[in-house]
């Protein structure tokens, strides 16, 4: 410690305890604190972290109030002390936790070895970087000395009368007051599925825009579709329409859809992609991505071509396309004989090649 360096030396306090909920209600508010969309979640709403606050707010260690939480407190703390929430029960506890060799009786919550994960991991990488507990200045943040204390507005988010709706207010409000702006946009972002996930799939697209698309068996032949398929054997391609496993729709491609004259209802049986070789004609291919069933049937094609009887759009400008992941696929096997006459087949593993099944010369797709 620096001589230079003011210390705040902590002070005995005789100001009263916050009502105290239990472990198992900390750990519910902390679920929706920090939802499953927040940054690194899985720390913050575990059953250490329960724990953790429940020390804090059991010994009144909140912002104000003139305690002061060292890590011995959770490390020595136990079932059997937990259950003392009397007042006095409270109180007997501040006043022996700091004796020298104390130990409160019951067995404990944790062994020597989890100092590290709760002290470092916990509190320091995440609480106090978040400003949820502070420590007193002029002390290491490694310090085991009674200088930690709870944020008095994060502390108020476990008040006990507070029904769901004020709760739910409550925490709303401490979001936008204490995370950064970086943290609230990547919320943001996952809550509208645009920020990664494990397994999803980012794809280019035409334009050059990206859209990121959940796993699944669908995925990687929808991607196939779009960037190797429309670089191939199209023009100047556009996407009007995606349907994903996760998103059914995404109707930011309806409006171009119109641009170019195709116009359908959002609540419409569409299918899986629609896309467009835009000139001087433009020609619409209706593709349906086959990874178990749904090939474009006669009947389906049929239901499409109905769709946009509404759109001026003479039936010649439409082809249709059933995609595959490959010529070896059970799916193809499964669905070939009922593929309609006059429609195209694409495998994703051999994007140059398309099967066109017609009882017409036509040229290209």
């Amino acid at each position: 410690m620096s001589k230079n360096t003011k210390v705040t030396k902590p002070q005995p306090s005789t100001s009263s305890l916050p009502a105290l909920p239990s472990v198992e209600e900390v750990k519910r508010r902390l679920e929706i604190i920090f939802p499953e969309i927040f940054p690194d979640r899985s720390i913050l709403v575990g059953i250490m972290a329960a724990r953790v606050f429940f020390v804090f707010l059991y010994g009144g260690f909140v912002e104000g109030q003139g305690r002061f939480l060292r890590p011995s407190h959770i490390y020595f703390f136990t079932e059997e002390q937990a259950n003392k929430i009397t007042d006095s029960d409270r109180n007997h506890w501040l006043s022996v936790a700091t004796r020298p060799g104390h130990r409160p009786e019951g067995k404990r919550w944790y062994a020597d070895t989890s100092r590290e994960p709760i002290r470092d991991d916990l509190m320091r990488n995440q609480l106090l970087r978040l400003g949820i507990i502070q420590k007193l200045r002029g002390y290491a943040v490694t310090s085991s000395l009674p200088t930690n204390y709870l944020s008095s507005d994060f502390a108020a988010l476990f008040n006990p009368i507070l029904d769901e709706e004020s709760l739910a207010a409550a925490i709303s409000a401490w979001q936008l007051r204490h995370l950064n702006p970086a943290t609230l946009q990547r919320m943001a972002l996952r809550a509208q599925g645009i920020q990664a996930r494990e397994g999803d799939v980012l794809i280019e697209m035409p334009d050059g825009s990206r859209i990121r698309i959940s796993g699944g068996p669908s995925s990687q032949i929808i991607k196939g579709l779009i960037e190797d398929f429309t670089s191939r054997h199209m023009q100047n391609p556009a996407v009007l329409w995606l349907s994903a496993s996760d998103k059914k729709a995404y109707p930011q491609f309806v409006e171009l859809a119109a641009q170019v004259g195709l116009r359908f209802s959002l609540n419409a049986e569409l299918p899986d992609l629609i896309l467009a070789d835009i000139g001087e004609a433009v020609r619409f291919l209706f593709c349906e991505v086959v990874a178990t069933d749904g090939a474009i049937t006669e009947t389906r094609k049929q239901a499409l071509l109905a769709l946009v009887s509404g759109s001026n759009i003479p039936s010649s400008a439409v082809r249709f396309l059933s995609a595959f992941e490959d010529r070896e696929a059970s799916a193809f096997r499964k669905n070939f004989s009922q593929i309609a006459v006059d429609s195209l087949v694409w495998f994703r593993t051999e994007p140059d090649l398309i099967v066109i099944l017609t009882t017409t010369k036509r040229k290209g797709p």
